[in-house]
Protein backbone atom coordinates (compact mmCIF):
# COMPACT_ATOMS: atom_id res chain seq x y z
CA UNK A 1 0.00 0.00 0.00
CA UNK A 2 2.82 2.42 0.79
CA UNK A 3 4.47 1.75 -2.57
CA UNK A 4 1.27 2.64 -4.44
CA UNK A 5 1.04 5.89 -2.54
CA UNK A 6 4.71 6.70 -3.27
CA UNK A 7 4.16 5.95 -6.95
CA UNK A 8 1.08 8.22 -6.99
CA UNK A 9 3.02 11.04 -5.33
CA UNK A 10 5.94 10.59 -7.71
CA UNK A 11 3.56 10.54 -10.68
CA UNK A 12 1.76 13.69 -9.49
CA UNK A 13 5.09 15.44 -8.91
CA UNK A 14 6.21 14.48 -12.44
CA UNK A 15 2.96 15.68 -13.99
CA UNK A 16 3.13 18.95 -12.02
CA UNK A 17 6.73 19.47 -13.12
CA UNK A 18 5.83 18.88 -16.79
CA UNK A 19 2.90 21.26 -16.48
CA UNK A 20 5.12 23.99 -14.99
CA UNK A 21 7.72 23.52 -17.75
CA UNK A 22 4.96 23.79 -20.37
CA UNK A 23 3.61 27.00 -18.83
CA UNK A 24 7.11 28.49 -18.58
CA UNK A 25 7.75 27.65 -22.24
CA UNK A 26 4.47 29.21 -23.31
CA UNK A 27 5.15 32.40 -21.35
CA UNK A 28 8.67 32.60 -22.80
CA UNK A 29 7.27 32.18 -26.31
CA UNK A 30 4.39 34.63 -25.83
CA UNK A 31 6.44 37.45 -24.29
CA UNK A 32 9.64 37.13 -26.33
CA UNK A 33 10.02 40.40 -28.26
CA UNK A 34 12.77 38.91 -30.47
CA UNK A 35 10.22 36.50 -31.96
CA UNK A 36 8.54 39.29 -33.92
CA UNK A 37 11.42 41.69 -34.43
CA UNK A 38 11.20 41.52 -38.24
CA UNK A 39 7.40 41.65 -38.34
CA UNK A 40 6.21 44.49 -40.55
CA UNK A 41 9.57 45.13 -42.19
CA UNK A 42 9.80 45.36 -45.95
CA UNK A 43 11.64 42.56 -47.70
CA UNK A 44 13.51 43.29 -50.93
CA UNK A 45 14.64 40.50 -53.20
CA UNK A 46 17.76 41.08 -55.27
CA UNK A 47 17.13 39.59 -58.71
CA UNK A 48 20.86 39.17 -59.51
CA UNK A 49 21.24 36.45 -56.94
CA UNK A 50 18.96 34.53 -54.63
CA UNK A 51 19.68 36.77 -51.66
CA UNK A 52 16.81 38.16 -49.60
CA UNK A 53 17.54 41.37 -47.73
CA UNK A 54 15.47 42.88 -44.99
CA UNK A 55 15.20 46.62 -45.22
CA UNK A 56 16.10 47.83 -41.74
CA UNK A 57 13.41 50.13 -40.44
CA UNK A 58 15.68 51.19 -37.63
CA UNK A 59 17.83 53.13 -40.07
CA UNK A 60 14.82 55.30 -40.85
CA UNK A 61 13.14 55.32 -37.48
CA UNK A 62 14.77 57.30 -34.79
CA UNK A 63 15.36 55.96 -31.32
CA UNK A 64 12.58 58.24 -30.11
CA UNK A 65 10.10 56.72 -32.58
CA UNK A 66 11.05 53.27 -31.35
CA UNK A 67 10.55 54.33 -27.73
CA UNK A 68 7.14 55.75 -28.51
CA UNK A 69 6.17 52.62 -30.42
CA UNK A 70 7.32 50.45 -27.50
CA UNK A 71 5.30 52.49 -24.99
CA UNK A 72 2.24 52.28 -27.25
CA UNK A 73 2.73 48.54 -27.83
CA UNK A 74 3.06 47.86 -24.09
CA UNK A 75 -0.07 49.87 -23.33
CA UNK A 76 -2.11 48.22 -26.08
CA UNK A 77 -0.83 44.81 -25.03
CA UNK A 78 -1.99 45.51 -21.46
CA UNK A 79 -5.49 46.32 -22.73
CA UNK A 80 -5.55 43.22 -24.93
CA UNK A 81 -4.50 40.97 -22.05
CA UNK A 82 -7.18 42.42 -19.78
CA UNK A 83 -9.85 42.04 -22.46
CA UNK A 84 -8.78 38.44 -23.09
CA UNK A 85 -8.96 37.69 -19.36
CA UNK A 86 -12.42 39.23 -19.14
CA UNK A 87 -13.57 37.26 -22.20
CA UNK A 88 -12.33 34.00 -20.69
CA UNK A 89 -14.31 34.66 -17.52
CA UNK A 90 -17.42 35.72 -19.45
CA UNK A 91 -17.26 32.71 -21.80
CA UNK A 92 -16.50 30.19 -19.06
CA UNK A 93 -19.45 27.84 -18.59
CA UNK A 94 -18.83 27.77 -14.81
CA UNK A 95 -19.25 31.54 -14.46
CA UNK A 96 -22.48 32.51 -12.73
CA UNK A 97 -24.70 35.22 -14.21
CA UNK A 98 -23.79 37.79 -11.54
CA UNK A 99 -20.06 37.42 -12.18
CA UNK A 100 -20.65 37.40 -15.94
CA UNK A 101 -22.57 40.69 -15.74
CA UNK A 102 -19.81 42.20 -13.58
CA UNK A 103 -17.09 41.26 -16.08
CA UNK A 104 -19.17 42.40 -19.05
CA UNK A 105 -19.42 45.79 -17.34
CA UNK A 106 -15.64 45.79 -16.72
CA UNK A 107 -15.07 44.86 -20.36
CA UNK A 108 -17.29 47.71 -21.58
CA UNK A 109 -15.55 50.17 -19.26
CA UNK A 110 -12.13 49.04 -20.46
CA UNK A 111 -13.09 49.43 -24.13
CA UNK A 112 -14.54 52.87 -23.37
CA UNK A 113 -11.36 53.88 -21.50
CA UNK A 114 -9.16 52.73 -24.39
CA UNK A 115 -11.23 54.65 -26.93
CA UNK A 116 -11.20 57.74 -24.68
CA UNK A 117 -7.41 57.58 -24.40
CA UNK A 118 -7.05 57.33 -28.20
CA UNK A 119 -9.33 60.34 -28.64
CA UNK A 120 -7.36 62.36 -26.05
CA UNK A 121 -4.06 61.43 -27.75
CA UNK A 122 -5.45 62.79 -31.03
CA UNK A 123 -6.56 66.00 -29.31
CA UNK A 124 -3.07 66.44 -27.84
CA UNK A 125 -1.41 65.83 -31.23
CA UNK A 126 -3.40 68.76 -32.58
CA UNK A 127 -1.40 71.03 -30.23
CA UNK A 128 1.86 70.77 -32.25
CA UNK A 129 2.92 67.58 -30.49
CA UNK A 130 4.50 65.08 -32.88
CA UNK A 131 3.45 62.01 -30.92
CA UNK A 132 1.92 61.17 -27.56
CA UNK A 133 1.28 58.01 -25.57
CA UNK A 134 -0.99 58.03 -22.54
CA UNK A 135 -0.51 55.17 -20.11
CA UNK A 136 -2.98 54.82 -17.24
CA UNK A 137 -1.82 52.98 -14.13
CA UNK A 138 -3.70 50.80 -11.66
CA UNK A 139 -3.55 53.43 -8.92
CA UNK A 140 -5.43 56.13 -10.83
CA UNK A 141 -2.38 57.93 -12.15
CA UNK A 142 -1.70 58.77 -15.78
CA UNK A 143 1.72 58.81 -17.42
CA UNK A 144 1.98 60.95 -20.55
CA UNK A 145 4.93 60.64 -22.92
CA UNK A 146 5.25 63.48 -25.42
CA UNK A 147 7.47 63.70 -28.46
CA UNK A 148 8.08 67.26 -29.58
CA UNK A 149 10.92 69.48 -30.72
CA UNK A 150 10.11 72.11 -28.15
CA UNK A 151 7.76 71.84 -25.23
CA UNK A 152 6.66 75.22 -24.02
CA UNK A 153 4.93 75.75 -20.69
CA UNK A 154 1.67 76.80 -22.33
CA UNK A 155 1.55 73.55 -24.34
CA UNK A 156 2.23 71.49 -21.20
CA UNK A 157 -0.59 73.40 -19.49
CA UNK A 158 -2.92 72.67 -22.41
CA UNK A 159 -2.00 68.97 -22.34
CA UNK A 160 -2.63 68.85 -18.58
CA UNK A 161 -5.98 70.58 -19.00
CA UNK A 162 -7.08 68.19 -21.77
CA UNK A 163 -6.21 65.18 -19.61
CA UNK A 164 -7.92 66.66 -16.55
CA UNK A 165 -11.07 67.47 -18.52
CA UNK A 166 -11.31 64.39 -20.71
CA UNK A 167 -9.96 61.64 -18.44
CA UNK A 168 -11.20 63.10 -15.15
CA UNK A 169 -7.78 62.85 -13.48
CA UNK A 170 -6.47 65.35 -10.94
CA UNK A 171 -3.33 67.30 -11.82
CA UNK A 172 -1.42 65.63 -8.97
CA UNK A 173 -1.92 62.25 -10.66
CA UNK A 174 -0.52 63.27 -14.06
CA UNK A 175 3.10 62.71 -14.97
CA UNK A 176 4.39 64.22 -18.22
CA UNK A 177 7.67 63.16 -19.79
CA UNK A 178 9.16 64.61 -22.96
CA UNK A 179 11.21 62.63 -25.44
CA UNK A 180 13.43 64.90 -27.53
CA UNK A 181 13.43 64.71 -31.29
Amino acid sequence: MKNKEKVKRFLMAGISFCFMITIAGYINYKYNPEREKDLGQTVYVNSNNDEVKIYEESSIKSAEDEKMAKFRYDRDNMYSELLNNYNEIINNSNTNSETMAEYQEKQSSLIEEKNQINMVENMIKSKNIDDVVIIPTNNGKVNVILKAEELEENIVAQVMQIIIDQLDVSANNISIEKIDM
